[in-house]
């Protein structure tokens, strides 16, 4: 590493910046994320309440709540792992991806003999929610302007 203040190498006690074509979408995500699912949780509870009742809410309240963990959890760890190799990236990816089917089947386990809920509106909740997410993640990741390349200087 040189100590030229122009060199574009971080320094050796610093870690490399984060990539700006990574984090700025990713925290425009988390941000619109937060607020979708802020307004996503009480409506597909209301909305299970007013088709099937307390059991309606319930299986609503789980459903969407499981999609909303899981999309929390990729973007939450796609930003706190933007500064690692990409392998290491994909490492991490690929653990949280074998630890949310973990948690599915571990939840959808305990809830097996449980009658307190519909397993429709836990169906459709957790396939709206899954389906939203992505559609919301997708597109602020392609409307966002964030440069081509990085700036020399970072």
């Amino acid at each position: 590493m040189s100590d030229d203040p122009t060199s574009s190498q971080p320094a050796p006690d610093r870690p490399p910046a984060a990539p700006e074509g990574l984090v700025v979408p990713m925290r425009r995500v988390l941000r619109v994320g937060a607020i979708a699912s802020a307004v996503a949780l009480p409506a597909a509870t209301l909305l299970g309440w007013l088709l099937a009742g307390s059991a309606g809410a319930w299986g609503a309240l789980i459903g969407m709540g499981l999609a909303v963990a899981f999309f929390g959890i990729t973007v939450v760890l796609a930003l706190a792992t933007a500064r690692m190799a990409p392998t290491q990236l994909g490492l991490w990816v690929l653990g949280s991806w074998l630890a949310k089917m973990v948690l599915i089947i571990a939840v959808l386990a305990l809830l097996r003999d449980q009658d307190f809920y519909s397993r429709p509106a836990l169906f459709l909740a957790l396939l709206v929610g899954t389906a939203g997410s992505l559609l919301l993640e997708a597109r602020i990741v392609a409307t966002t302007k964030v440069p081509y390349v990085e700036p020399a200087g970072r």
